[in-house]
């Protein structure tokens, strides 16, 4: 029967079945090829922070603005091989930021930084009992000398990350600008150096409350020197077989120096002054009178899903160890979107103190 023989009703209701129909190809097909990263694919012509190599940035001079935030994107894996989960959450971030430089840092990268940066530390370093407590102590190391982000390999970026530092007055610039001119204190008041950590979850009193699994900084902040002076004190004898890497050099050790920071450090010279007695002295030179302060963001802005109990509810489907796990749902259900989140974190908890924690590391690598 021709099309022109049908009544004019059934015409227009056959044409919006026909729109319908056109739409829902186009989210279908939107969805497949956005989806097609997450599976391993990387859509052709797709932008994303180019790499620089570790090598070539610990070859190359030191930032010498520190008013500003380089445009780097940290984050370190054993070796250059990533797994498959991990691939496409670091993607994730080179492509929210796709002006920005990704660095990743091996284990023998994170060696040659603190043998050419810290060669007075590298002692205290290798005498760390598991490469976990390397890992999570060298993270301080790369926000100090570089500044830039830091995020596991866990992380997934939901937006980019220099719209979160304009709310606090904190400008990101290619690696390459900082690395020209002096720092100097901003003309409207604010630090001239900043440091930035997000909450985890409403229990402020929770020790995991502040994770190392995400900072980011202006380079050449004095904070991150704090876990180092904590190493070498409690590494002059030998280490506590009991004393974890978290409460070492990870995140509870992180929110002790915080909260140290805070109220001993914040609105006066004494770190400065402190560390200018100290062997770091020798990588930027004499502090004194260049301000800097720190940042603990809400829970929405990092860390949406907490593996706390007040995330419990959400652990089926965020948590990648988890069995139903699924990313879309877990970032529909927490409302990642509404609260206008800028990372969220999956929690693999891929190590352990002796090296990788082989169950977990099953579940990231399909």
């Amino acid at each position: 029967m021709a099309l022109s023989t049908l009544s004019a009703p059934i015409r227009r209701a056959i044409a919006v079945v026909g729109v319908i129909i056109f739409i829902c190809l186009l989210v279908f097909f939107r969805d497949l090829s956005a989806s097609s990263l997450y599976n391993g694919f990387d859509p052709p012509n797709h932008r994303k922070a180019s790499q620089l190599a570790a090598s070539d940035l610990l070859a190359g001079p030191l930032a010498k603005n520190h008013g500003v935030m380089p445009k780097l994107i940290h984050q370190s894996w054993s070796t250059p091989d990533l797994p498959k989960k991990f691939e496409a959450w670091s993607t994730s971030c080179r492509e929210q930021n796709p002006d920005w430089e990704w660095v990743l840092w091996t284990d023998e990268d994170n060696l040659n930084l603190v043998k050419k940066y810290f060669p007075w530390f590298l002692e205290y370093y290798q005498k760390l009992p598991g490469e976990i407590y390397r890992a999570d102590l060298v993270r301080n190391i790369y926000m100090y000398i570089y500044g830039g982000v830091y995020a596991d390999l866990d992380v997934e970026c939901l937006r980019p990350a220099a719209e979160l530092f304009e709310d606090y007055n904190v400008t990101t610039a290619p690696h390459k600008s900082t690395l020209e001119g002096a720092h100097h204190i901003q003309s409207n008041g604010q630090p001239q150096r900043t440091a930035f950590f997000g909450r985890m979850g409403t229990d402020v009193s929770f020790e995991h409350s502040i994770p190392n699994a995400w900072m980011a900084s202006t380079p050449g902040h004095p904070f991150f020197l704090l876990s180092l002076d904590k190493v070498v004190s409690n590494l002059k004898g030998e280490i506590a077989g009991w004393v974890t890497a978290e409460m070492l050099t990870g995140p509870i050790a992180l929110r002790t120096y915080i909260n140290l920071y805070l109220e001993k450090y914040k609105d006066n010279d004494e770190l400065n002054q402190k560390l200018n007695e100290d062997p770091v002295v020798a990588v930027f030179g004499q502090q004194e009178k260049i301000k800097h302060a720190v940042e603990v963001l809400p829970w929405w802005n990092v860390f949406p899903y907490s593996w706390d109990r007040d995330g419990h509810a959400f652990r089926a489907i965020c948590s990648v160890n988890s069995p139903d796990y699924d990313r879309e749902r877990c970032k529909l259900n927490i409302a990642a979107d509404r609260w206008g989140s800028y990372f969220i974190t999956y929690w693999s908890h891929s190590w352990s103190r002796t090296g990788h924690n082989a169950n977990n590391m099953k579940n990231i690598g399909d």
